[in-house]
């Protein structure tokens, strides 16, 4: 999986570099920002930030990342490099996964709280009307994945799901997806603030993303995770090493398969609890506030 990630990684996201590089140099040379923040990917803060002298500041966004993919990001990288100029490290890496979750070779950066924010949206009334059945969430993103098997996996999921007791509520993110072929249990809604909607389920199957992977630990609930790409397996397989989740892949996910471990999620309070126990963690940690103060002391002891 680590071979497939530093390829996606490589041939998508550093490849765009040679597009955005040029106009982030020119935007930055002309707002003069005290300080350049940017996440794992985005490879055109970095060199701006070196340009003008200002200190840069890494924001991740979960689990880190494979060692192996930096010299793959250096070697695409290296025309741009040359072209414009080479990054400085990070004065401060920003690290939002709590100690439990991370890997534990992972080098250390300065923790923050993850903070779950899926944007706004007015929820339904009928979301919070009293419950006589645990209820599902499913969602596999808001963009399918390119040549992945988005749609098979979700009907898989709610052919799964139809014969439990469950309430099954299927966030598609825009997507397609027909409502006749949705079972008798089944509810699909196009977009819902993931974080609100969690204070109402009792466990969510998803694609591993790293937002909804931390989402659905911010809010303490035992997962399924059906990652098909990229990052998506790092952040299952931390999930399920720490007992929090259960992971499917490939040809594993069937129906049945589906069915069963949804049914543990359920009826075993141990996922539960370690779901719990990594919530309580992330809310231990510093707030952003405090992280906020450290970026600000950062710029001043530069200027």
């Amino acid at each position: 999986m680590t071979e497939a990630l530093i390829e996606h990684v490589t041939e998508h996201y550093a490849k765009i570099a040679h597009f955005t590089v040029p106009k982030v140099i020119d935007l930055a040379e002309r707002w003069r920002p005290d300080a350049v923040m940017h996440t794992p990917w985005e490879y055109a803060g970095p060199i701006a930030a070196a340009r003008l002298g200002v200190p840069l500041v890494r924001h991740t966004w979960g689990v880190a990342l494979p060692p192996e993919l930096a010299p793959a990001e250096a070697a695409t990288l290296a025309p741009v490099h040359r072209e414009h100029g080479f990054p400085d490290e990070p004065a401060l890496e920003v690290d939002v996964c709590p100690p439990a979750l991370q890997y534990p070779d992972a080098p250390a950066g300065s923790p923050m709280a993850y903070t779950a924010y899926n944007g706004s949206g007015v929820l339904p009334s009928w979301i919070f009307e009293p419950r006589t059945r645990p209820r599902i969430c499913v969602t596999l993103g808001s963009v399918p994945v390119p040549g992945g098997e988005h749609d098979r996996v979700l009907r898989t999921v709610l052919a799964g799901l139809a014969t439990t007791g469950a309430e099954v509520l299927v966030i598609t993110g825009g997507g397609a997806l027909d409502p006749g072929a949705l079972p008798a249990n089944a509810r699909v809604v196009d977009w819902m603030p993931l974080n609100q909607v969690l204070k109402t389920c009792d466990a969510v199957v998803h694609h591993g993303g790293s937002g909804t992977t931390m989402t659905s630990l911010h809010a303490g609930l035992p997962q399924l995770a059906l990652p098909q790409m990229c990052d998506q397996h790092r952040h299952a397989d931390r999930a399920e090493a720490v007992g929090a989740a259960a992971k499917l892949i490939g040809d594993d996910i069937t129906a049945e398969s589906v069915r069963d471990h949804v049914a543990w999620l359920l009826d075993d309070p141990a996922p539960r609890v370690a779901a719990e126990k990594i919530r309580d963690e992330m809310r231990a940690l510093p707030p952003p506030a405090a992280v906020a103060s450290s970026l600000i002391a950062l710029v001043e002891a530069q200027s």
